[in-house]
């Protein structure tokens, strides 16, 4: 009897932190994205200081950065887990 017990409390342990391992795995990587495309738009403004480009693409681990300069912000569009992204970094750095 318990040993019947004991299983089932793994079991419902490891029930219950498979799914959260996966949530945090999942949330980990799109923040690695996130990482990723602000080093582009870093990159994107030293091109855009330098007045080499006002767009172009960067990729990184197989995924394509695509950034444009609108003469206010600089926007980094990237797919992720949910979809897709853009984060835009005005000139004031928000």
């Amino acid at each position: 009897m318990e040993t019947l017990l004991t299983v089932v409390i793994v079991l419902v342990i490891t029930g219950t932190l498979v799914p959260l391992t996966y949530q945090m795995k999942a949330a980990l990587y799109n923040k690695k994205l996130e990482l990723y495309a602000s080093e582009t738009a870093l990159e994107a403004a030293k091109l855009v200081k330098s007045q080499i480009a006002f767009s172009g693409i960067n990729s990184i681990e197989q995924n394509d950065y695509q950034w444009t300069y609108d003469g206010v912000q600089i926007c980094v569009q990237f797919n992720n887990l949910n979809g897709e992204r853009m984060k835009c970094i005005s000139q004031n750095g928000g």
